[in-house]
């Protein structure tokens, strides 16, 4: 939920977050300070297309409202300012640590304008586009805040030169205490460089990861993430939980529906080398959707590891049916791990986070049969922006469709087979009519794609809903698919017996 949007533009969702106006897409410098979350994103204010990108801002105390701030960072001389991340600078690594007063300092620091707040640091990537994509370049960039975000100023010199690669982008920067370094995580075409400092802008380039690993298409990776999760249940020798290092990184023509998509890497970090636990031709995706993309989590959270993706695909996102707005985010998901069911690997859980589950009221109370007899169609509650909740137990060769919104715009079917589940993801055209359908959205946004789940008899599921998008979650978030959809007259959800045996438990719902 944002201030001051005008909740008419089509399809402008309740609860998941959006730009006033103009274009969005990936979420940048994610970080907690002062009780406030903050939330950058790449913007173009000025239209609903890609365009020269700028950092929007908007911040939060739960998740759930934002503000919306002045645009952070705009394109400038030295050329657009593309996706990164933001720390608090508690130890003045970056920003020299000046005198104390109540009010603003109009002195300088180096280059950089300090007052009485610890400073927030941005890192980002310059772009400078050239005549062909060979010529653009691309360098990282530092900015630094002492009112707490509500002011940026840049640094007009590099941090990071560019080696000679086409592709030299989106800064991921985080503290290694065991370590005692900074380190950035930056993609360099289908690899990731890692560098590390002290402090200062002498950064070393210390390793590299991927090549070999996971999914590649023709175009680089983009937005890394690396950090670590306890183990849940884990002990370690001196008491504490036992930790691996999860790596997120993006692609963007190969994932799992198609397009965009984020894919997970877990394994271990000493602040030089990542040394992931799968083999190499191993892909494991963060989200099986179609519209989960640039996933980053927040920095300096004190508690749980939160995270939340652009809800759209590259291959369609310029063209759906928004008016005068385009994109939105994920909700918000907190992280946890867990060893897997062979003790040997490890699972990655999401889960919406408390605080935005709070939020939310009661629907009216959900009466649905334990066993529903074949060709059942049950009603699971009909609001804007909705959380249903079910455990579903299928029988070999049962099946079940839910339709979140009612139609056939966006159809999960669920199939018990004797090694556990296969879904079944079917999507149609929006059906409301607008100019176009252009082309991008015609190929590209109707799909029907397959998954096997090895899940048990029974089930958990979690189908959160907004205006324009549906997030369901399986097996305590053991996975994940994000789908848009824009259907012409959305009603109550629904969950339809096709046939065989169903069981149907604990049936709630929530509301915004």
């Amino acid at each position: 939920m944002s201030d001051a949007i005008d909740p008419t533009p089509a399809f402008r969702p309740l609860l998941h977050f959006t730009p006033p106006k103009g274009w969005m897409n990936d979420p940048n410098g994610l970080v907690h300070h002062a009780g406030q979350y903050h939330l950058f994103y790449q913007c173009y204010p000025d239209d609903t297309v890609w365009g020269p990108m700028h950092w929007g801002h908007a911040s939060s105390r739960d998740l759930v409202h934002w503000t919306h701030r002045p645009v952070a960072l705009a394109p400038d001389a030295h050329g657009m300012c593309f996706s990164g991340s933001a720390v608090v600078d508690w130890q003045h690594s970056f920003v020299a640590e000046c005198e104390i007063t109540t009010v603003p300092r109009k002195a300088v620091c180096g280059t950089l304008r300090a007052d009485m707040v610890t400073p927030l640091v941005a890192f980002f990537t310059r772009h400078v586009p050239g005549e062909s994509p060979e010529f653009d370049h691309q360098c990282q960039a530092m900015a630094a805040s002492r009112d707490g975000g509500r002011s940026w100023q840049t640094c007009d010199k590099a941090i990071l030169d560019n080696p000679g690669l086409q592709d030299f982008r989106d800064p991921k920067v985080f503290w290694h205490a065991e370590s005692a370094h900074w380190v950035m995580v930056l993609t360099e075409g289908q690899q990731l460089g890692i560098y590390r400092t002290q402090g200062g802008a002498e950064w070393e380039k210390v390793s590299v990861f991927g090549a070999e690993h996971g999914a590649h298409d023709e175009w680089a990776w983009e937005c890394p993430d690396l950090f670590p999760l306890p183990i849940e249940g884990s002990q370690g020798e001196q008491g504490g939980d036992v930790e691996r290092w999860v790596l997120m990184v993006g692609v963007q023509r190969c994932g799992p529906a198609g397009g965009s998509g984020t894919q997970v890497f877990i394994g271990d970090f000493d602040g030089i080398d990542f040394t992931p636990h799968q083999p190499p031709e191993t892909v494991t995706w963060f989200d099986l959707g179609a519209d989960c993309y640039a996933a980053q989590s927040w920095s300096d959270h004190p508690g749980e590891r939160l995270v939340i993706g652009w809800m759209s695909n590259w291959l369609y996102a310029n063209e759906t049916p928004t008016g005068d707005w385009r994109g939105a985010m994920t909700i918000p998901r907190a992280l946890s791990l867990h060893p897997d069911e062979g003790g040997e690997g490890h699972v990655l859980r999401q889960a919406i986070p408390e605080q935005v589950r709070r939020s939310a009221g009661a629907l009216d109370a959900l009466v649905v049969p334990r066993r529903p007899a074949p060709g059942s169609v049950l009603e699971l509650g009909e609001a804007e922006a909705a959380l249903t909740e079910f455990r579903l137990q299928l029988s070999t060769g049962a099946a079940v469709s839910l339709r979140p919104f009612g139609d056939d715009s966006l159809i999960f079917r669920f199939e018990g087979v004797e090694a556990g589940l296969d879904l079944t993801v079917e999507r149609h055209l929006p059906g409301n009519p607008y100019p176009g359908p252009e082309a991008a959205l015609v190929e590209h946004f109707p799909h029907q794609i397959h998954h096997h789940l090895p899940a048990g008899p029974r089930v958990a599921c979690q189908l959160l809903r907004d205006s324009c998008s549906a997030e369901l979650f399986i097996d305590e978030g053991r996975w994940v698919l994000t789908e848009l959809a824009f259907p012409a007259s959305p009603g109550p959800t629904t969950l339809c017996v096709e046939r065989g045996e169903v069981g149907l438990g604990a049936v709630s719902g929530r509301h915004w």
